[in-house]
């Protein structure tokens, strides 16, 4: 074959890729369209939106066929994850066209912030009727709370106890009050001291610039009466969301590890790279997807608000449990670093693996996957 011929051959090779493509996005098209239309259904049949049982038999099924046709299961599984998620957000963002009776008034107060802006949207998005609350709006807290048949404080940690001591009183006893603080111990304490009504604390463990609530946790704490924590739990099962249900103590426990321990960690991390005179960019050029990821958690802490973190953490009544623990930990470690005690280090780092030992495998795999994804980015 001559190089002319070898690169006419090329060219319609990578022509017919072309094609290939292009068919591909029409049917991603199509599918997102079908999606919109089975969401209609859905939603005029009061369906749920999301089964997660139907979901996982999809990817078993479509993992089943790639791999007959050669293909990696894994390859195609990140695929329709990926469809699907596109799919229930295009289901989602559909209004109901008309109102039934499940659709209800709800009032955020705090509804111009970022969560509050997140929830008024998402409940608009079932079709309930959404009042807003907040300092430079028309309505005033009080005067959205008479009116709801759910008011949700979704103000700063710092104000919110006061907000609810204003709001509580005006909340209808046949109604119902929840929160979306980080913290849990104070405000539905809070809550209950300051209505009669139903009381539901709920937190969302993701930031307001989620798509959707698809596969989000939201941590539940019941706190007054069993008919709008049923509502609440429907409401937000049946879009997808991952929910945990504990006490308030089992709560703020659980956040002095996953955000005080964390965010401690991660500020002490940053402080020693400002303290060493660290280039960031020079250290970038020598980095692993490793040290890169664990830079960008750390720079993504730092972007955000320091008043919001200060109150995470100060806020949590168990913090000084996990701070000691940390400070301890960094001590021992940092004693056998400096001491360059081989064998110590080894019989301490065999001792904390042992503490991980049975999720040490699904950490690999997991982190595995992120760092490829990552990598593919870089």
């Amino acid at each position: 074959m001559s190089r002319a011929d070898d690169r006419g051959d090329l060219d319609a090779l990578r022509g017919r890729l072309d094609e290939i493509d292009a068919a591909l996005t029409d049917l991603f098209a199509e599918r997102l369209a079908i999606a919109a239309r089975v969401a209609q259904h859905k939603a005029r049949a009061g369906d749920r939106l999301f089964h997660r049982d139907r979901e996982e038999r999809i990817i078993e099924t479509r993992r089943r066929d790639g791999a007959a046709r050669g293909l990696d299961p894994e390859l195609v599984e990140d695929v329709f994850r990926r469809l699907i998620l596109e799919s229930h957000i295009t289901q989602s963002a559909i209004l109901r066209t008309a109102r039934d009776e499940n659709a209800k008034t709800i009032a955020i107060v705090g509804g111009a912030g970022a969560m509050g802006s997140f929830l008024a949207r998402f409940f608009a998005e079932q079709g309930h009727d959404v009042l807003v609350a907040d300092v430079e709006t028309p309505l005033t807290p009080e005067a959205a709370a008479e009116r709801a048949d759910v008011v949700i404080i979704s103000v700063p940690i710092a104000v919110t106890e006061e907000i609810i001591g204003r709001v509580g009183p005006r909340v209808r006893t046949d109604a119902a009050l929840m929160d979306v603080t980080s913290l849990k111990q104070a405000p539905v304490r809070a809550m209950l001291d300051a209505t009669d009504a139903e009381v539901v604390g709920l937190h969302p463990m993701f930031g307001p610039s989620a798509g959707s609530i698809h596969r989000q946790v939201v941590a539940v704490c019941p706190g007054r009466g069993g008919r709008w924590l049923g509502w609440v739990r429907e409401t937000l099962h049946s879009q997808g969301a991952e929910l945990v249900e504990c006490s308030t103590e089992e709560h703020d426990r659980a956040m002095a590890v996953i955000q005080v321990l964390r965010h401690s960690a991660t500020m002490a991390f940053g402080r020693a790279l400002r303290d060493l005179g660290v280039d960031l960019d020079e250290s970038l050029r020598y980095s692993s997807p490793i040290y890169r990821l664990e830079l960008m958690m750390t720079g993504r802490l730092f972007a955000q608000s320091p008043d919001l973190y200060a109150d995470l953490s100060l806020g949590n009544d168990h913090r000084g449990m996990v701070v000691d623990a940390l400070e301890q930990a960094v001590a021992a470690i940092a004693e056998v670093v400096r001491n360059g005690d081989r064998d110590a280090f080894i019989a301490e780092f065999q001792r904390i693996g042992g503490f991980f030992e049975g999720f040490s495998d699904q950490a690999l795999a997991e982190s595995g996957h992120l760092i490829s994804k990552m990598v593919e980015r870089m």
